[in-house]
């Protein structure tokens, strides 16, 4: 949605609404052109109305409602607030408000504004709806549910509903109440991209996989840009480890991926959105090394040299005199710097991985040793030192360096890249396989899930908070050489050996820290601090909770802390 240019010139160069009817005239059109997303002139009427009307609460209101479509949160809630100081009964501004507190992180807010507007608007389903929407996001979905149910009585064609109520459903466990949600939502609107890619995730649950990628495939017929349906779509076919659709999948995804955040060419809303949002600083000084060191290595990539040249520019301007630390901040560019930069950020470079046939993993170690001592082991957790072939090492080392696919990044300020948007190669799936061969007792009987990396900034940010995974098996490798870790003794991953509740639902488990640390303390789980060494791997019940330990590596772009992790089977 486009940004509403400032109202005042506007106002101020228009004649002055001075009748009681005027103003209802204008208002009148203002929200017909609110309604058709014409939002400047919009803005421009509704700042003319409070000119003439300051206490007129449905333009504040509006205005409000248009400043947050523009991203403009601190605004817009100045505005929705004076309009419910005038009018405390107004359902619609309370309900605005909780999208307003949404977006501010404000949660526990933002449901009581919800809740106010239910209270006032009873008959409204789009309001239940939103309860609904917001107690699940919370970890509620038995609440979430019970507001569902009451927005679908309400309003029994309401698809959007449906898939809501579907969703939480499915976090329930209750899968095949789901996929009947998720059929009813597209059988009232049978475009609803969501929706299908949402009953894929249900069929996978339930094992019926061939429907599950028709589903994605119809999801991405609808919308053939829809980089989440591809990546559900590749994440099918990487647990079957068909290596061929498993590769081409997954790369289409992250060319969808790379579009959907930098679009294609010199893209002006791309260019627009960026200059108003900046470029998280961590994640900039991270590309701009990876572009050195291209460069350095011979690679070729479009726009390789301009953006470095632009990139470090900028660096270094928000670093003057201020230290690195200003880089856990976004960076602002301005609009030649972004269009300067964006050829790099929009090419596609991937590693090509050597093939390896004698396999990945180091063929001179005992593996079925190996198992028995994982079985013996009375925590379930062990590490593996000189876990990969030399050769493995070095190609999984180089994939990592190379490959331009580290396009998440975290609050933690680290980056992340997955297996079902572009973190893959036939090395990568052979791994998978020769660990259910090598290791058939803990690996043979559960399917491949997901697997990625992690990058890590040790000046900037820390590791990954406290959780625990889905899967059945976790298997954590470290691939950066042991040169670079400034303090061998730490480094490494803690695991605590107290397995994360089996009702408790995956946000909870996965995010909850404070809840976590206290359900650790009280169920006595001991702390098993294994520290970092390259090409170590630590295998472990994937329920326990575990977390990065303090990292210190040199400042360098070879020295990033780098760890991949595979996940087997699920709980």
């Amino acid at each position: 949605m486009s940004k509403p240019r400032s109202s005042r010139t506007g106002a101020r160069s228009r004649k002055r609404l001075r009748r009681p009817q005027d103003v209802q005239q204008a208002l009148k059109r203002a929200v017909r052109y609110h309604g058709a997303g014409r939002l400047d002139e919009a803005e421009v009427l509704y700042s003319r109305i409070l000119d003439a009307d300051p206490d007129n609460s449905t333009a504040l209101h509006l205005l409000g409602v248009v400043a947050h479509a523009s991203g403009d949160n601190g605004r817009a809630y100045d505005l929705i607030s004076k309009a419910l100081a005038l009018n405390p009964n107004y359902g619609d501004a309370h309900s605005n408000l909780g999208h307003v507190l949404r977006a501010q992180g404000r949660p526990e807010e933002a449901l009581a504004s919800f809740h106010r507007a239910v209270t006032l608007m009873p008959d409204m389903a789009e309001a239940h709806n939103n309860v609904g929407n917001l107690q699940k996001e919370l970890g509620r979905p038995e609440d979430a549910v019970e507001s569902y149910e009451m927005a679908i009585t309400l309003q029994p064609g309401f698809a959007e509903a449906y898939n809501n109520y579907g969703s939480a459903l499915q976090e329930m466990g209750r899968l095949a109440d789901a996929f009947a949600c998720f059929q009813h939502a597209v059988r009232l609107r049978p475009d609803f991209v969501d929706a299908y890619g949402n009953m894929g995730g249900v069929l996978r649950e339930l094992g019926r996989t061939e429907e599950a990628a028709d589903s994605y495939r119809q999801a991405l017929e609808l919308d053939p840009e829809n980089a989440t349906a591809q990546a559900n779509l590749a994440g099918l076919y990487i647990s079957a480890l068909d290596d061929d659709r498993a590769l081409a999948s997954s790369l289409t995804g992250l060319q969808l991926l790379r579009r959907s955040e930098f679009g294609s060419g010199p893209d002006a809303r791309v260019i627009a959105g960026m200059v108003q949002a900046g470029l998280p600083g961590f994640r900039l000084k991270h590309d701009v090394e990876q572009a050195e060191y291209l460069a350095a290595n011979g690679h070729e990539v479009a726009g390789l040299a301009e953006f470095v040249e632009v990139g470090r520019a900028a660096l270094q301007r928000e670093t003057a005199g201020q230290g690195d630390d200003e880089l856990s901040r976004p960076i602002s560019l301005d609009a030649a710097e972004v269009e300067a930069i964006l050829p790099f950020l929009q090419a596609d470079l991937v590693y090509a991985m050597p093939d390896l046939p004698e396999g990945v993993l180091n063929p001179d170690k005992e593996w079925p040793e190996l198992e028995r001592e994982y079985r013996e082991s009375g925590n379930e957790i062990i590490y593996i030192d000189d876990f990969l072939s030399a050769d493995a090492l070095e190609a999984f080392q180089r994939f990592s360096l190379v490959s331009r696919v580290w396009l998440k990044d975290y609050v933690n300020k680290y980056l992340g890249a997955f297996s079902d948007q572009g973190f893959i190669s036939p090395l990568h799936l052979r791994l998978a396989r020769d660990l259910q061969e090598r290791l058939p007792g803990l690996f043979g009987g559960h399917a491949l899930g997901r697997f990625w990396g992690f990058k890590y900034d040790s000046k900037l940010g820390k590791g990954i908070n406290v959780h625990a995974d889905f899967a059945v098996m976790n298997l954590n490798f470290w691939i950066t050489p042991d040169e670079f870790n400034l303090d061998p003794a730490s480094g490494g991953l803690k695991v605590y050996d107290v397995p994360s509740p089996s009702d408790w639902q995956f946000r909870r488990y996965n995010e909850e820290k404070e809840e976590i640390y206290k359900f650790i303390e009280e169920n006595g789980g001991a702390t098993v601090n294994t520290p970092y060494r390259c090409n170590r791997a630590l295998l472990f019940n994937s329920a326990y909770f575990h977390e990065t330990d303090e990292i210190s590596f040199e400042d360098c772009y070879e020295g990033r802390r780098i760890n991949i992790t595979y996940l087997f089977g699920s709980r």
